[in-house]
């Protein structure tokens, strides 16, 4: 069986940014003839695509990732460009591709050539449903166009969506926040990407907060995220992430890549990619936060030496590799095993943790069982009132 790997492609370029967003973009302007990307980036991410791939050896593409910044701002031909590059490698059959976008962007070609280019699934950033809080975040979109976008996504897109909320943005209050979710529980939305509000110091929103310019309460946030879980769940939704709900059959599985420890290559200025070995330790790249030095290397021509790649790489220690191991494992509803440890890390879990896990069990963080069929297995997963508890669980695991 060939080995699988996750894509992820990097879209820097956006028309504004949004106060609280601490994700690497850079706010950009039309050309003469309408387009933000230039082409000239999109040449170089098919560049370290052929490189990175070939570099990866006999693998197969399961799942596709093109986020940003605003990857809606991409012009058809430039969708087309960069899907031709990626299908011209082994791709699954069964290939998850996801887009991101905007719903000011969200037009009846744009859907189109997305189908056209073979993507499956998109991921809408709304954030609120509030004109107030849009206004108060710059975000460019406002709540009728946000809706209208999504009754065109509704009637016209014929593959999955994802939609992403954030909690406690300014002027959001319960019943703002409330009916925003209601919405998509009306509609059916098959995955909700549901955040609280991380406030970054360095952005806009950020050094507001720490002035005392913006009023904002984390205890307060905290409990209308509570409440917007709860409601999610009384309709149907699965939890099946701390941040994540779907209907059945609908979680992202590429994320899944990130919470199950398994190999993700990124392309883009900015982007990140991991690949682990076999005795548990990874090699992790990130390309630098520069777009004009990644266009020009990707664009020289000529030999690629790895030395002169604009990035940043860390070897991961196998201690590093097993706190992510435990971090991002216990973040989901399939939690950790000591099988997929054993086969990762070559060695049993430690007594020292399996007993930490069951004095959880008994405080009611956590459940274990035996799966089905194998007896030397056992699985460990987070409750609900433990996943509130996960950064402080993980000191405890692994001090």
């Amino acid at each position: 069986m060939k080995k699988q790997i996750s894509l992820y492609i990097h879209i820097p370029y956006c028309l504004s940014k949004c106060s609280y967003c601490d994700f690497f973009s850079k706010p950009c302007t039309p050309d003469e003839k309408g387009f933000v990307i230039p082409d000239e980036y999109i040449n170089a991410l098919c560049r370290e695509l052929e490189y990175r791939l070939n570099k990866c050896g006999d693998c197969e593409i399961k799942t596709i990732y093109i986020g940003g910044g605003t990857p809606s701002l991409l012009k058809p031909q430039q969708i087309s460009k960069l899907s031709s590059a990626i299908f011209n490698h082994e791709i699954n059959s069964k290939v998850e591709f996801t887009f991101e976008l905007n719903p000011d962007d969200v037009t009846q070609p744009l859907l189109e050539s997305l189908v056209q280019n073979k993507v499956t699934r998109i991921s809408l950033g709304v954030q609120s449903f509030s004109d107030t809080v849009l206004k108060s975040v710059q975000r460019r979109a406002d709540s009728k166009v946000i809706r209208a976008a999504m009754e065109l996504i509704q009637q016209s897109w014929p593959g999955k969506l994802s939609v992403d909320l954030i909690c406690g943005l300014p002027g959001e209050t319960e019943e703002s926040m409330l009916c925003g979710i209601k919405t998509l529980v009306d509609l059916r939305v098959p995955h909700i990407s549901f955040y609280s509000l991380c406030v970054e110091e360095e952005t806009p929103l950020g050094k507001k907060i720490l002035e005392g310019a913006v009023p904002y309460s984390q205890d307060n946030c905290d409990e209308l995220w509570l409440k917007g879980r709860d409601f999610l769940l009384q309709n149907g939704y699965e939890q099946y992430e701390i941040s994540n709900f779907c209907l059945s059959g609908n979680e992202c599985l590429h994320n899944m890549t990130y919470w199950t420890h398994s190999d993700y290559i990124g392309i883009g200025s900015g982007a990140a990619g991991t690949v682990y070995e076999k005795d548990g330790t990874g090699l992790r790249t990130v390309n630098l936060k520069d777009v004009q030095q990644y266009i020009v290397f990707w664009s020289s021509g000529g030999t690629v030496l790895e030395e002169k790649i604009p990035q940043e790489t860390e070897k991961l220690s196998v201690q590093t590799s097993e706190f992510e191991f435990f971090m991002m494992g216990l973040r989901t509803n399939r939690g950790v095993s000591t099988g997929s440890y054993r086969r990762i890390f070559g060695k049993n879990m430690s007594e020292s943790i399996i007993k930490k896990f069951e004095e959880w069990n008994k405080k009611g963080w956590c459940k274990s069982f035996v799966p089905d069929g194998d007896p030397q297995d056992c699985i460990y997963v987070l409750t609900q009132d433990g996943m509130l508890f996960l950064n402080r669980l993980l000191e405890e695991l692994l001090p």
